[in-house]
């Protein structure tokens, strides 16, 4: 389901970019101090592409820090966090809605990929000739056999 949504842009609303301006002029940043970067591109961008926000979501999800550390707050803080679950949320259950309203028009695998269903012939491994192989075999076996008359 969310690969339908890959390279969707979502318009960045004006609240946040001033919060985020807001957060970056609250502490003392360096170019190299993570969520600077992140920080002043939210500030001048208008959208924001799913990637970036799973990206986001992903540094709220793993941060174990305090909620007072300059990281936090140049990413936008709880309420930067709060805004991204939520247009997540909304955007992948549009998607959903869309191929549930689908399923129950009566379209079928709405929720699967299609896939066409490939010829068997193609998957097959051309056959080897198993008689040189057997034939191989037969003469091993039969010296085993003339070694083991000779030992006794």
């Amino acid at each position: 389901m969310n690969k339908d949504l890959y390279d969707k842009k979502v318009k960045v609303p004006d609240e946040i970019r001033e919060h985020m301006r807001n957060s970056f002029n609250s502490v003392s940043s360096e170019s190299n101090d993570e969520g600077h970067k992140r920080n002043k591109e939210l500030q001048d961008s208008d959208e924001i592409s799913y990637q970036q926000l799973k990206r986001i979501k992903n540094y709220f999800d793993n941060f174990k820090g305090d909620a007072q550390e300059k990281t936090y707050i140049l990413n936008g803080g709880d309420y930067m966090k709060n805004w991204v679950d939520e247009t997540l949320r909304f955007l992948r259950d549009d998607i959903y809605n869309v191929k549930k309203n689908k399923q129950e028009a009566g379209l079928q695998n709405q929720f699967n990929a299609p896939h066409q269903k490939n010829d068997m012939s193609s998957m097959n491994r051309p056959s080897k000739s198993h008689n040189k192989i057997n034939n191989e075999l037969k003469e091993d076996l039969k010296r085993i056999n003339d070694l083991m008359k000779k030992i006794i």
